[in-house]
């Protein structure tokens, strides 16, 4: 008799999808609407840069909200309606034509990514996977690059066509129409609730009360352990946002085409696919800490290659490098996270945890457009990113040192 695929594989397919709608579009297709955006409403880099600091912070202060509520509730009916949040908001985006209307909608939209993709669907992954927790997370964070690698150029070649604000719209209603149905059929909780439990194993693993200790958020956030964690998050996001979202801006600037910056971009997210499940895989058979060090170094010597790619051949090279060594940023978090505080009350601990993700992403945009607008180009915001990347390695190194509840 044929076995029966075991149900945490289909929360991994449903977090995969969520991660790609979510975030492969509602983060990382962000780039290919500067500049159409300021050049139709004559904004400056910085000043249109904050409604992406809006969109976080407005994730930072629903974050620990959306742990609580998937502590308590149906973690369907959070993510259901947390999409269609996000979908809405998103579309939205097309009718603004002011700053303040850009900075009001975000506000919503950050608010519907809290509850959509990297924080339930991390939850879920570590309450359904312990031997294979890492695979799995690599599995799942798979998805934000290749929904950038598919969905830059597509938008791209949209907004060429249809114009910038249609392009939106069809967008939205992409994570409309795939991100709430998955939500809502496919993500359940934990495997208890469906008679089963972590890895599909026949019965509690040897230890397993033990493994489902940790800290209360209280007792966690009062120890070194999580500052090192936190910071370490917040330098992370920082840099990623401050690249990640001026690539094809400063792409454009240094002579490329629009369609060559949006398939570099796509090419960097494509790699983010192997990174991470190599990432994911390290992790789980090398340790965290030997895994987030090799992969900030490769994070590191991509940031520098960066100076270079005015040359084709090195701008493709930066690709590949950085889109490898990205994946520190997405994979590290939620398992250093689990290994630091323990599984007993993941969700509001990493709730917490994303208000340093959040804060991050929010200043590293405008950061990097001030300093543009301040100096005429990236050399100073990029240069910083190399120094946040190094200072990050250090406070996971520390944070790890600390780790109670898992193999360093």
């Amino acid at each position: 008799m044929r076995k029966k695929m075991f149900y945490g594989w289909r929360i991994v397919i449903g977090g995969f999808i969520l991660n790609f709608i979510g975030i492969g579009i509602g983060i990382n297709t962000l780039g290919i609407f500067f500049k159409p955006v300021i050049e139709t409403y004559e904004f400056s880099r910085g000043d249109f840069s904050f409604y992406f600091t809006i969109a976080a912070l407005a994730m930072m202060f629903a974050a620990p909200v959306v742990g609580r509520l998937i502590e308590k509730l149906d973690v369907r009916l959070v993510m259901g309606a947390s999409t269609f949040i996000l979908a809405a908001s998103f579309a939205a985006y097309s009718q603004c034509k002011t700053l303040t209307q850009f900075y009001v909608m975000a506000a919503v939209v950050g608010i519907g990514h809290a509850g959509s993709h990297i924080l339930p669907v991390s939850t879920l992954i570590n309450n359904w996977f312990r031997e294979k927790r890492g695979l799995a997370m690599g599995i799942v964070y798979t998805a934000t690059g290749l929904g950038g690698l598919i969905f830059n150029p597509l938008g791209n070649w949209l907004i060429l066509t249809y114009g910038w604000r249609a392009t939106i719209i069809i967008l939205g209603a992409v994570i409309a129409l795939v991100a709430t149905p998955t939500a809502v059929i496919v993500m359940r909780k934990r495997p208890e609730d469906m008679g089963l439990y972590p890895d599909g194993a026949p019965g509690p693993a040897a230890g397993e009360a033990g493994v489902l200790d940790g800290y209360t958020p209280g007792e966690f956030v009062r120890t070194s352990t999580f500052w090192f964690l936190a910071i370490m998050i917040f330098l992370f996001n920082t840099l990623n946002s401050g690249v990640q979202q001026h690539l094809i801006p400063y792409l454009t600037d240094i002579g490329h085409s629009s369609t060559f910056a949006a398939n570099i971009v796509a090419l960097y997210l494509g790699m983010t696919v192997a990174g991470k499940l190599s990432l994911g895989y390290i992790s789980d058979t090398k340790g965290l800490t030997t895994g987030l060090v090799i992969f900030c170094g490769i994070l590191t010597a991509g940031i520098m290659i960066l100076f270079g790619t005015r040359i084709v051949a090195v701008a493709i090279i930066w690709a590949i490098i950085y889109g490898i060594g990205n994946a520190v940023q997405t994979v590290i978090p939620p398992l250093m996270t689990a290994a630091c505080a323990g599984l007993r009350h993941f969700a509001p601990i990493y709730g917490i945890i994303a208000v340093f993700q959040t804060v991050g992403t929010g200043l590293g945009m405008p950061l990097s457009g001030y300093l543009y607008d301040t100096f005429g180009d990236y050399n100073l915001a990029f240069g910083l990113c190399v120094v946040m990347c190094v200072a990050g390695a250090i406070m996971g190194v520390q944070s790890l040192k600390r780790a109670r509840f898992a193999r360093r």
